[in-house]
């Protein structure tokens, strides 16, 4: 169970390099940022995965997306607060929702607190 959650970590610590982002002094990161629209409800949710490297538990995590049109211009900002506590090498799935329409999401700031 360890090495899975080791190979996991990897993978993200991957993930967050130019198109993640991480708080570097918490050694807290957010990966594969993905977001899905559902028409029905003309509703978006923009989901990762947030993962605890430090050795310290971390209290809660503002998270800071952007958001762009397909022009590539920024029609707005979505922060979600993620109340933990995130253990350390605790990985956890993370949701926001949005009514805003978009094309293209990227994370700005993961801010430990």
């Amino acid at each position: 169970m360890k090495k899975l959650a080791l190979a996991v970590l990897a993978m993200l610590a991957g993930l967050a390099g130019p198109a993640g982002a991480q708080s570097l002094a918490y050694g807290i990161t957010l990966g594969n940022v993905q977001a899905v629209r559902d028409t029905n409800q003309n509703l978006s949710t923009i989901t990762g995965y947030l993962a605890n490297q430090s050795a310290r538990p971390v209290n809660s995590v503002l998270l800071t997306y952007v958001l762009y049109d397909a022009q590539n211009r920024e029609v707005g900002r979505l922060q979600e607060d993620v109340i933990g506590p995130l253990a350390p090498g605790q990985i956890k799935v993370v949701k926001a929702v949005t009514p805003l329409q978009f094309s293209r999401v990227t994370a700005l700031e993961v801010a430990a607190r």
